[in-house]
């Protein structure tokens, strides 16, 4: 997603932006990503703010079904051709010279999205999962199995006690 400098001058308020999810590498998200961005003029460049949306599909980790999730998500950016500016109010830095028309910030928006991604999805924290033998879905329908166990890893601790 490119950014030219006279959008930048302007000062951007609450824009809107839609950016399809492949052109960001985003995999498993919906057709297109909302961007809500406002920009400030500061003494070294620019500051970037605002909130990015995406719908991606996520699939279970216990019982394997598909489900959707909203990924809300910050940004906050400092365009720059300072090199000596530091961090501040958690922001990243892009060096963005006089002499640039305008700045990507394609790869950006990809690892704030990437980077809310659960690391655990659940279709919900009710879930059952999958039974280990017929590898049936619990949440669906009830196991018949003969062979009706439970796998708790601890059990071998239990011989250590005898």
């Amino acid at each position: 997603m490119k950014l030219y400098r006279t959008e930048l001058d302007s000062g951007l308020n609450k824009k809107q932006f839609l950016v399809k999810s492949d052109s960001l590498g985003i995999k498993n998200a919906k057709d297109r990503v909302k961007c809500v961005l406002s920009c400030d003029k500061t003494s070294t460049g620019y500051r970037l703010y605002g909130k990015v949306f995406c719908d991606i599909k996520l699939s279970c980790d216990r019982c394997l079904s598909e489900n959707e999730k909203q990924i809300k998500t910050t940004l906050n950016i400092l365009l720059t051709n300072d090199r000596d500016i530091v961090r501040e109010n958690n922001a990243d830095i892009v060096m963005f010279t006089i002499s640039d028309d305008f700045v990507d910030i394609s790869s950006i928006l990809h690892d704030v999205i990437e980077l809310e991604k659960p690391i655990k999805s659940l279709c919900g924290d009710d879930c059952k999962g999958i039974c280990p033998s017929c590898g049936i879905d619990l949440n669906l329908n009830q196991c018949r199995c003969k062979n009706n166990f439970s796998i708790n890893e601890f059990d071998k601790l239990k011989d250590l006690i005898k």
